[in-house]
């Protein structure tokens, strides 16, 4: 299966798995205008799956989703080194701490939590479903709510075969392939990137741009002009 291919079927998937978010509120990026963010602190994930793939699958993706959109990412790796050496070894014993303890190591404007819900490869002889499912929280240094998300996508490998025993043969297979090697990172990707790349302004999903994004000043005269907020851009 090509590359095109796997992108449209992991599209489909997207949008047929249905694409939850945690909330319909109009004026739910106020917060998130009025602080406007230049740096974004990335804490381990909170993992409620077993597979310890997946915690650094999501660290090692997450960065680049966050720098398109135009934020500073403090690298990951120093992130969880310097967490340690401050004595936070647990995701958990990161996540209950008050944010403006983790800001304050780093001089970060804000953090982004993400929390694990599902990443499973489900194997049903000539079918299997690889299913990957995060919620994501933005959070200020003073605790307040910037942003939140949660998405879950899947992908099947495209069963075209045609029927027959040849057929069933050649589903078992691709079956198999997919369960010997989920297609766990491309998925991670595609959630990170309907998360954080969609337009903020699309079905409630998104974040605004930040300061490193060509569409900033732009994005925020816009902010400006419609609801009176936005000034400390310039």
């Amino acid at each position: 299966m090509n590359k095109l291919n796997l992108a449209l079927l992991l599209l489909i998937s997207l949008v047929a798995s249905g694409c939850a978010t945690t909330t319909s509120d109009p004026d739910r990026l106020n917060a998130f205008h009025d602080a406007q963010p230049t740096s974004i602190l990335v804490v381990p994930p909170m993992n409620e799956v077993t597979d310890v793939q997946a915690t650094t699958s999501v660290l090692a993706t997450l960065p680049y989703f966050l720098g398109e959109k135009g934020f500073y990412v403090f690298p990951v790796n120093t992130v969880k080194t310097l967490l340690e050496f401050e004595g936070y070894y647990e995701a958990a014993e990161v996540h209950a701490a008050p944010p403006e303890q983790l800001t304050n190591l780093f001089k970060a404007d804000a953090v982004l939590y993400v929390t694990i819900h599902e990443w499973t490869s489900k194997y049903m002889v000539f079918a299997t479903v690889t299913q990957v499912d995060f919620g994501y929280k933005l959070v200020s240094a003073d605790g307040s709510l910037l942003w939140e998300e949660r998405l879950k996508a899947e992908y099947s490998p495209n069963n075209n075969s045609g029927g027959g025993l040849i057929g069933l043969i050649v589903d078992a297979v691709e079956a198999a392939v997919e369960r010997a090697n989920p297609t766990y990172i491309p998925l991670t990707k595609t959630v990170h990137a309907r998360a954080l790349i969609t337009p903020a302004n699309s079905s409630n999903q998104g974040i605004p741009v930040g300061p490193y994004h060509p569409g900033y000043e732009r994005y925020y005269q816009r902010v400006t002009e419609t609801s009176g907020v936005g000034a400390k851009a310039e």
